[in-house]
Order: C-alpha cells, then sequence, then structure tokens
C-alpha cells in the first residue's frame, strides 16, 4: 500500500495527515497509526489526521492518538486539517465548516496563523483531593472536546510531568478513560505558560490545542480576561479568545499550522502490520 501524507506540526505538536477523503484505508487503522507515529521506524508524529468528506460540511478531521486509539478531539490536529482542506480548495471564501467527533467548527486563515471556534465549552469545575505520587492535588477539570485536569505550579519546568502527569493522567477519579494533565502557571494577567502530559500519547507533547483552551478557561477563572496567551513548551504561543455565556464559555483557538515535508508511505501490508 503506498500513499501520499504531509507532516505537519500546530506549535511543534506534530501530526501525520492524509487526504482520505477517498477512503483506501483498512477500517482497523490503529496499527498502521502506531507504524506511522514511530519515530524510530515511521514518520513519526503525535498523531494522525484523516481528512475525510461528508453531507453538509466542507470537510470531516479524524483523528489518532499515537498509540493508535481514536480521539474525539485535538485543537492543533484541527487548524492543521483546516490549512490541508483549504489549501486543496475545500470551503468558501477562505472559510471552512469542519466536522470533528466533538462537533461542526468554522475555521480560517488569519494572516499567518490559522483559527478555529470550538465553540460551546463548560466553565471549569474546582477539583480536590485528588491522591497521587504521595501529593494532594488541586485544579480544574474542563472538558474541550477531550477531558484536561488543570493544575497550577509554582515552578513550571521543575515538574516532574512523566511522574506525576502518568499517575494522574490515569487516576480513578476520572474513570477508565483518563483524562489528560496539564499543568501551568500565570505569567501576567492574560498570559498562561503550559505543560501537558497527553493521554494517547503518553508522555509529554510540547503543545495541545485542547489543553490550551483548558487552560485559558483555568485563567478566565481567576479572572482573566480574553484573549488569553498560552505560552507552549515547545516555544510557541496558542491564542484563545472567549466570552462567557451563563455556564458556559464560547471558544476560539488560534495558532500555527505548518508543513514541515510532504513525502509517500510504503507498506506492503495494508493492515500496517510488519
Amino acid at each position: 500500500m503506498r500513499f501520499a501524507f504531509t507532516k505537519m506540526h500546530g506549535a511543534a505538536n506534530d501530526f501525520v495527515a492524509i487526504d482520505h477523503r477517498a477512503a483506501f484505508l483498512p477500517a482497523d487503522v490503529g496499527p498502521l497509526v502506531r507504524r506511522l507515529c514511530d519515530r524510530r521506524r515511521g514518520v513519526g508524529a503525535d498523531g494522525v489526521l484523516l481528512l475525510e468528506s461528508a453531507e453538509g460540511v466542507d470537510a470531516v478531521m479524524r483523528y489518532y492518538n499515537a498509540d493508535g486509539g481514536a480521539a474525539d478531539y485535538c485543537g492543533n490536529g484541527a487548524r492543521c486539517t483546516a490549512r490541508l482542506a483549504l489549501e486543496l480548495g475545500l470551503g468558501t471564501g477562505g472559510r471552512l465548516r469542519l466536522a470533528t467527533a466533538a462537533g461542526v467548527q468554522e475555521a480560517w486563515r488569519d494572516g499567518d496563523r490559522y483559527v478555529v471556534r470550538f465553540g460551546r465549552v463548560a466553565a471549569p469545575v474546582e477539583v480536590a483531593g485528588v491522591e497521587a505520587c504521595g501529593r494532594s492535588f488541586a485544579g480544574r477539570a474542563v472538558t474541550a472536546g477531550v477531558p484536561h485536569f488543570v493544575v497550577e505550579a509554582d515552578d513550571l519546568a521543575a515538574v516532574p510531568l512523566d511522574q506525576w502527569g502518568a499517575a494522574l493522567r490515569r487516576h480513578t477519579r476520572w474513570g477508565a478513560a483518563g483524562s489528560n494533565v496539564d499543568f501551568v502557571a500565570a505569567r501576567g494577567e492574560d498570559t498562561v505558560a503550559m505543560r501537558t502530559f497527553e493521554r494517547g500519547v503518553e508522555g509529554e507533547t510540547l503543545a495541545c490545542g485542547s489543553g490550551a483552551i483548558a487552560s485559558a478557561l483555568w485563567a478566565a477563572a481567576r479572572g482573566a480576561r480574553s484573549p488569553v496567551r498560552v505560552l507552549t513548551a515547545g516555544g510557541d504561543t496558542l491564542v484563545v479568545g472567549f466570552t462567557r455565556d451563563g455556564e458556559h464559555y464560547d471558544v476560539t483557538l488560534a495558532g500555527p499550522a505548518e508543513v514541515a515535508f510532504r513525502g509517500e508511505w510504503s507498506d506492503a501490508d495494508a493492515s500496517g502490520g510488519a
């Protein structure tokens, strides 16, 4: 099996993006996703984006984490999918209706950034007494397509993310599916720095779009005004705009969506196996 792909990244959160409007991949893409994302034996990525089509929208994003499992949403992936779709001529007037498992979103280019209007996100919920690694953690739970537990850190660089993140990600408080974990630190009134332990990748990613939304709403709950600038571990900045609507926020996410290179994958086994 041979197919073209585009290696992309949104603030160093990287993906293998595939134009799958004319479906050709096997129904069970998990094994292939794992091979593609392998940083030593494959292309290397945090996940795989499939650009697909459906009635009533301009494009569909189907997203898989590096472990081969499907995820309901990826904010950086949505911006990258939007860029790919717009460059393929999809959408109208430079705007795109993009269907995701978290709902239909609008996307567009704004200068050198790409923007997605995520839509409504429930206000953060305070959570305390999460016991892990001999400590008690407190933070705020936010679901921005996927669940996040946002915890303030006095010294963000000193957080042992592989240890604390892994323990909190699988804590029984979140049920069997677990949660992404974001450690954050305020950097002024409307800026927050973030490090994320991402489920499905099972490690730190250099940026997380849904985590940026969660972190910005954590800051909003503390009085930050829109837009909030989110400083990622990779050094890029994501910008989260929001307006309060009762117990919800209407949210946009803006940031880079870059093409690293284009290539062709060749695999004799259509199932993605060795």
